[in-house]
């Protein structure tokens, strides 16, 4: 589906109004010379414009008799250019991007009113740039008294966006592939290096340098690279401990191709090879994500794909004597929340955690899934080292599995089945270098 095409969907779905969306704010890394923190675009304005400068209105009106997209831009500056590269200005909007028409951004208070005429419902999501709400604020209020008229509501454009971005059509799903395979093939790099008394900052710089050279812009979120009791900490991102003899590595980690991410979490051996107690938790983990692979299909509940987990782990850890008594009463008492304490599944598309309903309220239950739905599975055991209640051997072992799954018609697809994850892969891997 083109931009255009998800702007009309979206317009169709807006019940009259106008919708405004702002770019994603520049920020500076510190003290100022105007050096800011590599730029990334706002993925709803994204999603709806594929522009990717800051500074940048986009409003949309189709009750407008003429223009249904209009941009407002930085100018074409010649001198600023020289630093920061070129800008699409207000012909690049028209001519690259399809706007009907654009405005340099200081035009914004003089055109504005005219796509607001006889408007009485604002789709315009607030507290993501206060700047800009105080703007919007001032200018809905002056053109209220002057006009007599304007937006009497302000509607969340996440009420339309939500429901469309959580489907993703041919084109987003073979970017996601993309990602999960740039990203399965730095893990089989970090195999090929992985080894005692590495930092781990080394693994992390082994991913950079394979999401980079495969055409990968950037990580799709900081990167957890976390050995020893580190991986047991949910979202360790220090990455700076020595490595040992004998301990396990929790990467959670994926590169960001062409906007849309990936998301996996792998868990290895850092000498090559699993300790019994080791290899006992990683392989109730690796059940409990395959068999919610397994209940992965059309019609399936997020929460019962969430609670499946939690029965294969609980079961687990009854089994290995980490839990005492009865499985569905530890269930029910949750005393599993100390060694698994996050949900299973989230979203996944332009940003890690995408857009999309987890519960439909009214049932009480979980989203339905659907063909085109995009999302993480990604159970895990982390058993802290401290844990007294628990026997030693297992103090400190921390084990996740993540992979993403699309849902076909069928059932659903893995994409990151490119990164090792079974115990004689990884093992077989490693043993080799």
């Amino acid at each position: 589906m083109s931009y255009a095409s998800r702007r009309q969907a979206f317009m169709d779905k807006m019940q009259g109004g106008v919708a405004i969306f702002h770019s994603a704010p520049e920020f500076l890394r510190s003290g100022g010379h105007n050096i800011e923190i590599s730029y990334r675009q706002d993925s709803d304005f994204y999603y709806l414009t594929g522009f990717t400068e800051p500074e940048t209105i986009c409003v949309l009106a189709p009750e407008h008799p003429e223009h249904h997209f209009i941009l407002f831009v930085r100018p074409r500056d010649p001198q600023m250019e020289v630093w920061t590269g070129k800008r699409a200005g207000v012909e690049g909007a028209q001519g690259t991007y399809g706007a009907d028409a654009a405005y340099t951004l200081d035009q914004l208070a003089e055109k504005l009113p005219e796509y607001l005429k006889g408007c009485q419902t604002l789709y315009y999501n607030s507290g993501t740039e206060h700047a800009f709400d105080e703007q919007m604020i001032t200018f809905i209020n002056r053109f209220r008294r002057v006009m007599s008229g304007g937006p009497r509501q302000v509607v969340d454009p996440g009420s339309i966006l939500n429901e469309m971005r959580v489907i993703k059509d041919a084109e987003e799903l073979e970017v996601m592939r993309k990602a999960a395979q740039i990203s399965g093939a730095a893990y089989r790099d970090v195999l090929k290096t992985l080894k005692p008394g590495m930092y781990e900052y080394e693994i992390q710089a082994v991913l950079d340098h394979g999401y980079l050279k495969q055409g990968a812009a950037r990580h799709g979120y900081s990167p957890i690279v976390g050995s020893g009791p580190n991986a047991t900490i949910l979202h360790y991102d220090q990455n700076n401990r020595h490595m040992q003899d004998g301990e396990l590595l929790l990467i959670d980690s994926a590169a960001e191709y062409q906007y849309y991410s990936a998301d996996i979490t792998r868990t290895y051996p850092i000498n090559g090879r699993f300790t019994p107690e080791q290899r006992a938790i990683y392989e109730i983990v690796l059940e409990a994500e395959e068999a919610c692979i397994a209940a992965t299909k059309p019609g399936a509940d997020l929460v019962d794909i969430h609670n499946t987990a939690i029965e294969i782990l609980t079961s687990g850890l009854v089994a290995l004597g980490i839990l005492k008594g009865d499985v569905q009463q530890n269930i029910e008492e949750k005393t599993y929340r100390q060694f698994y304490m996050h949900g299973t599944c989230h979203w996944l598309g332009l940003d890690v955690h995408d857009r999309g309903p987890y519960r439909v309220t009214e049932k009480g239950r979980g989203a339905e899934l659907a063909p085109g739905m995009v999302f993480t599975i990604e159970p895990g055991i982390y058993i802290a080292e401290d844990a007294e209640n628990v026997d030693p051997r297992y103090r400190g072992i921390g084990v996740r599995i993540e992979d993403n799954v699309v849902v076909t018609q069928e059932g659903c697809e893995v994409t990151t089945g490119s990164a090792p994850k079974s115990v004689e892969e990884i093992e077989a891997l490693m043993s080799g270098h």
